[in-house]
């Protein structure tokens, strides 16, 4: 198979014509799937000797349509050699239509509701219409089927707990890092100013003061600022936990389960944000601020401080060079310690999970097919295809034998690493810059620190019945506080609200379920 992708790539680089890849053969060895995905059929024609013989028509592969995510609004297409080098590898004829992600839950759930879904889906999380979706028979459910193909059966049981709904799994997980948060900085600007990297949270602000009041780009001007947020609450979020609060819940002080938001920490955080906010250190419209557009004044060098995913750093390292012709100006660091130590916001092992809809696999077969599909990509082929590209036209190796990418802008093949799910790693060793080693190593370190989420498979019937309004009353009174509209007193009494509209049912549900597993 290897030998097969070898001579695609051949094929990209040099630009022929691409009907001829239609002819390849073969199929992925997914040690054990079902490779079998097309059929044919055959019809009578007659030679020069007057006899019959029967010539075969072209086979007609089976359709795999793929629901995944853009964060550019430019995905890959049709015919980039990734999607060409995908359907050689599986056999199938793969279909994708993209979301962009900072409308991705308002569409996903437009299209639930509608019964308008493709075969695979990608999904972020278990959020209130997945789980009544889940509940009403939009999806397969695979807990009895998964275990069936072997390398989803290499899958973890942790993480596939994780994404369970009412104890049964419904798809296959998109495996992430547990410790793989972190903060991206501007390394030059933080020697301008003549600071240290921080270490406590109190360097932190002071770290983002120097970055909005003491000219850390030494043009002389007034043109910048501390750090850049969104209307996604991951930053807070994850300074949340730092100031000791829950990972969205945690056990309270009569050991029973608490929402995040009932605890000081959280208010202490919020101040925190507060006084950001009022002293400019963050942008001033945070909460309109699209996620699409969310890393636009870092790569214009009006902020300095990003805190997302640690891995964001080397990319922002790589736009610097690419663009700017700027090296070495980007850094990344983990979480600085809060008032009770060190604490890490960790993922959940996943980012959602790939669900196999009933409207686009509407026959047990096709089910089937999905699962055969996502066990192809969990390969070591299927894995480097997805993650890497094509060997010649997307990446090549050096004489260690680790992968060096190819640099594109835009990303060809924006978005194909969204339905990427990886239950075990099995890349190829990829060629790392101190910036990306550094980052692994704050991985490594986070795991050292991480809260856990105790609630994280639990269900909630209220929460799936009322869970996005609810979620989005506490979103909405948090930036509320931020902004000053609210006080400490405004806020307690949304939550006053949260409880009364479901709520304290939502608490008794969780504690219920959390007591029965314990």
């Amino acid at each position: 198979m290897k030998k097969r992708l070898k001579f695609l790539s051949m094929i990209c680089a040099l630009a022929l014509v691409i009907s001829t890849l239609t002819a390849c053969g073969n199929k992925a060895d997914s040690k054990g799937s079902n490779k079998d995905t097309n059929s044919s059929t055959t019809s009578s024609t007659s030679n020069s000797s007057g006899k019959t013989s029967e010539t075969k028509e072209p086979e007609k592969k089976k359709e795999i349509s793929i629901l995944s995510i853009t964060f550019t609004g430019t995905p890959a297409e049709k015919t980039e050699p990734t999607v060409l080098a995908l359907e050689e590898l599986t056999g199938y004829d793969v279909k994708i239509d993209y979301l962009l992600n900072s409308s991705y839950e308002d569409q996903i759930n437009t299209r639930m509701a509608a019964g308008n879904l493709p075969a695979l889906v990608t999904l972020t999380g278990k959020t209130a219409s997945v789980i009544n979706n889940a509940r009403a028979g939009a999806f397969w459910d695979i807990t009895d089927e998964y275990k069936n193909y072997p390398n989803l059966a290499e899958a973890n049981d942790i993480v596939m707990n994780n994404i369970s709904i009412d104890g049964r799994i419904y798809g296959i997980y998109r495996a992430r890092p547990l410790g793989r948060n972190g903060i991206s900085y501007r390394k030059d600007w933080l020697e301008n100013v003549g600071m240290q990297e921080p270490k406590t949270m109190d360097d932190l602000y002071d770290m983002l003061y120097a970055f909005t009041y003491n000219d850390p780009d030494q043009n002389g001007k007034d043109d910048t600022y501390g750090m850049t947020w969104c209307k996604w609450f991951g930053p807070i979020d994850q300074l949340n936990v730092a100031f000791g609060g829950h990972n969205k819940w945690g056990v309270g002080a009569d050991g029973k389960l608490e929402p995040e938001f009932v605890t000081e920490a959280y208010m202490e955080s919020m101040k925190f944000a507060k006084k950001l906010y009022e002293e400019g250190l963050i942008n001033k419209d945070f909460a309109a601020l699209e996620t699409s557009d969310w890393q636009t004044d870092f790569k214009n060098s009006k902020s300095g401080v990003y805190i997302d995913v640690s891995d964001q750093a080397n990319r922002f390292q790589n736009y610097f060079i690419d663009e700017k012709g700027i090296e070495d100006n980007v850094w990344v660091m983990g979480m600085v310690e809060g008032p009770k130590g060190k604490r890490v916001l960790p993922t959940s092992g996943h980012a959602g999970f790939v669900a196999i809809s009933k409207n686009g696999a509407p026959k047990e077969e096709d089910m089937k097919d999905a699962l055969n599909f996502l066990d192809i990509l969990n390969t070591e082929e299927g894995q480097n295809l997805l993650n890497f590209g094509v060997e010649g036209v997307h990446y090549n190796f050096n004489d260690k034998k680790e992968v060096v990418t190819i640099k594109f802008d835009p990303d060809p093949r924006e978005g194909l690493n969204q339905f990427m799910t990886n239950v075990v790693d099995k890349l190829y060793p990829l060629e790392q810059k101190p910036i990306q080693k550094h980052a692994l190593e704050v991985q490594r370190e986070n795991m050292n620190y991480a809260v856990a989420n105790p609630a994280e498979p639990l269900t909630s019937n209220t929460y799936a019945e009322k869970g996005s309004q609810l979620d989005q009353l506490i979103s909405d009174a948090r930036v509320q506080f931020i902004v000053d509209y609210i006080d400490e007193a405004g806020f307690k009494a949304i939550i006053d609200q949260w409880y009364a509209q479901g709520g304290q049912e939502i608490v008794n549900e969780f504690n219920a379920a959390y007591e029965a597993v314990k």
